[in-house]
């Protein structure tokens, strides 16, 4: 359980620090690099997030519980995979899309056409994981309200 924690607390980490960087969107050019590095990091985090998940047994509860849960459940499952590819696309699309120009002295770099739909993205696939976190955390708490019997 401490790796989970551990995990919890670094992805936590790397997402603030991501959103520090992508908001406003100025801030963004001027920390293109950066954000090349924390894509991939997310990238990693994320396979090591989803494979903590799915071994400490998050979902056996659920999939025990009950043939809806057991859908639910596996439909969550699924979504990791996804989740993780679109979190990889994401990191190779801002690796492409830095220009290499080197800053001006005293001229603030704009966001290229191609940065802001990495950034776009970004914010939707922040989106789809928070949303799937949810689901996830309902999902425990519904399994673990149906074995402990509340609210009969």
């Amino acid at each position: 359980m401490q790796d989970i924690k551990n995990d919890n607390r670094d992805l936590k980490i790397l997402m603030d620090r991501l959103a520090v960087l992508t908001h406003p969107r100025e801030a963004a050019a001027n920390h293109w690099p950066e954000l090349i590095q924390l894509f991939s990091d997310l990238n990693d985090q994320l396979a090591l997030h989803f494979g903590l998940e799915e071994a400490y047994g998050y979902f056996d509860q659920a999939l025990d519980a009950d043939p809806e849960m057991s859908l639910a459940a596996e439909e969550l499952r699924n979504q990791h995979a996804v989740l993780f590819e679109d979190s990889r696309h994401l990191a190779e699309a801002a690796a492409h899309a830095c220009t290499g120009d080197a800053p001006i002295e005293g001229v603030t770099p704009e966001v290229t056409t191609a940065q802001e739909k990495v950034l776009v993205r970004y914010d939707s696939f922040v989106k789809q994981f928070h949303e799937h976190e949810e689901a996830e955390l309902k999902l425990i708490l519904d399994a673990l309200d149906e074995d402990l019997g509340v609210g009969d």
